[in-house]
């Protein structure tokens, strides 16, 4: 019978504004991640320093983003403005319960951003852009602009037209039928009431298709993006072009996108990147609209930095390059549909690379079994000779740089400037992240792992994470359990009953703390 573990009263939590999107940490937006060509790593632009790094995040919501980050850096330089005072309060709490003192939260008019007196290596803006009036936008990139350092990045994610159309059609019928509601909750309700009528009765045909397809999708959201995307006041996607020539107003110049498998013509077949390269007149900015046309994308997230440093950034790219930088793929070896590439190698989400080279599939093989590590060409040619006790040829090494390239180019892989190392998976006294340990034990129902990537707590996290400190044994972590579950702070349940046999508590304790542990290694959160 399934056991399930429960918390008999809910635990304290942060208080959240329901009119604001909540933000989450953002593992592209996130520096050391920023390592795709053409952005940091691959290309030859010079990168700020990570250890000292100032970071203004604009609109940062509760500082779902910008807190892990002041975690994982304590010497660098963390400001995030807001508009929203619960939030901003929301995320104070979380700083001063984590002890951090290299964060601040502002409550801030984006308008009225006051000079800091210094200039920053990273500006994010997610989000924002498209749900804010025009002049507001204007004083997104002004500050992007007038507070950027001339070696930093600004990242700014937006609604993307043509693909966003289709959407505008839902957010008009939806805006119609909430009409003037002012409770967010009362808004949400229709709006959720009225996509149950147009999925049932809207009428059969091209129109009725893309509004069916479009409620499907959105009877899948949180209330949270369903306010933020749909029923907010403003939401104003604008082309690439547009952006571009908005940015250009503001001296501010294109780098790349964060999802850089998505400025790769190549990546949507040899015909199509011919004529993608023969539309765009072989230009970068008018290739990367007609891609937008061609693929529908809907959203974003493009680094900017100031024209002359653009002017002077190398875009072609150098596999060398790929021998200082960290990778780390959720991937599998799949059956090969091409029978002189008789290797491949697939993610989750379909992304594939195929090869004959032995050396590449056991590099690729390596990648896999090291995650949720990371590997590093040079580890992965050291593991590979100790394995085959010989010396790769120069042949050799050429085709894992490259198919490594590949791999980050298409898609398959996640490169990242730094390192990420992983606790044993077997560890008799396993130590959790301190940001993990801290948003547990305050009664947070998420955090953040060692990858900069959204976690969600489950009831035994949130009781056994807080004393996951290093010191304690898998069996001190289980009398631990069995404690909570013998008192009144965690019931397990069986068949909707609780479980009050002691052995049965003992039983159910061992098999949630295995299944925890095992969660929370191959999610990034035990450290090494």
């Amino acid at each position: 019978m399934p056991v399930r573990p429960t918390s008999p009263k809910p635990r304290p939590g942060p208080r959240r504004a329901m009119t604001r999107y909540p933000m989450f940490p953002m593992p592209f937006p996130r520096p050391i991640r920023r390592g795709s060509p053409p952005s940091p790593g691959c290309s030859a632009l010079e990168m700020p320093s990570l250890d000292k790094m100032r970071v203004l995040e604009i609109g940062c919501a509760s500082g779902g983003n910008l807190i892990p980050l002041a975690a994982a850096y304590p010497e660098g330089r963390f400001l995030g403005i807001d508009l929203s005072g619960i939030q901003i309060a929301d995320g104070r709490r979380r700083i001063e319960a984590i002890g951090l003192t290299n964060i601040e939260l502002r409550q801030q008019d984006i308008t009225f951003f006051a000079d800091p007196g210094h200039r920053f290596d990273f500006i994010l803006c997610h989000g924002v852009y498209s749900w804010v009036p025009e002049p507001v936008r204007h004083a997104i990139l002004e500050i992007c602009s007038k507070f950027l350092e001339f070696q930093g990045i600004a990242y700014v994610s937006f609604n993307v037209l043509p693909g966003w159309r289709p959407k505008q059609i839902l957010r008009d019928a939806l805006m119609a039928h909430v009409g003037k509601a002012a409770n967010q909750r009362e808004r949400i309700a229709k709006a959720r009431e009225f996509m149950g009528f147009l999925a049932e009765h809207t009428p059969p045909g091209p129109y009725g298709a893309a509004v069916k397809e479009g409620v499907g999708q959105l009877q899948k959201v949180s209330d949270d993006y369903l306010a933020h995307e749909f029923l907010e006041l403003e939401n104003a996607p604008c082309s690439f072009h547009d952006f571009m020539y908005a940015a250009g107003q503001h001296q501010l110049a294109y780098l790349g996108e964060s999802d850089v498998h998505m400025m790769v013509p190549e990546n949507f077949g040899a015909e199509a990147a011919k004529a993608l390269r023969m539309l765009g007149g072989n230009t970068l900015l008018e290739t990367e609209n007609y891609i937008d046309v061609l693929t529908g994308r809907t959203f974003r997230q493009t680094l900017l930095i100031p024209p002359a440093r653009a002017a002077a950034t190398k875009r072609n790219i150098d596999a060398e390059r790929i021998e200082d930088l960290h990778l780390i793929a959720d991937i599998t070896q799949v059956p090969s549909s091409e029978p002189d590439m008789p290797y491949c190698f697939e993610n989750r989400s379909g992304r594939q690379i195929r090869t004959r080279a032995e050396v590449v599939r056991k590099g690729y093989q390596l990648i896999a079994a090291r995650r949720p590590a990371t590997s590093n060409y040079r580890q992965l040619v050291a593991d590979i000779e100790a394995a085959d006790q010989k010396t790769l040829t120069p042949q050799e090494r050429s085709e894992l740089r490259g198919a490594l390239l590949q791999g980050v180019l298409s898609g398959l892989t996640i490169v990242s400037t730094e390192a990420v190392a992983i606790g044993a998976a077997d560890a008799d006294r396993p130590k959790a992240t301190t940001l993990a340990r801290m948003d547990a034990a305050s009664g947070r129902t998420r955090t953040v792992n060692r990858r900069h990537e959204n976690f969600d707590l489950g009831v035994v996290a949130q009781h056994v994470l807080p004393v996951m400190d290093g010191t304690r044994t898998r069996a001190e972590l289980l009398d631990h359990l069995k404690a909570k579950a013998a008192g009144d702070a965690l019931h397990f349940q069986r068949n909707g009953q609780r479980v009050s046999d002691e052995a049965d508590i003992a039983a159910c304790a061992q098999e949630h703390l295995a299944a925890m542990l095992d969660t929370a290694w191959n999610n990034a959160l035990i450290e090494a």
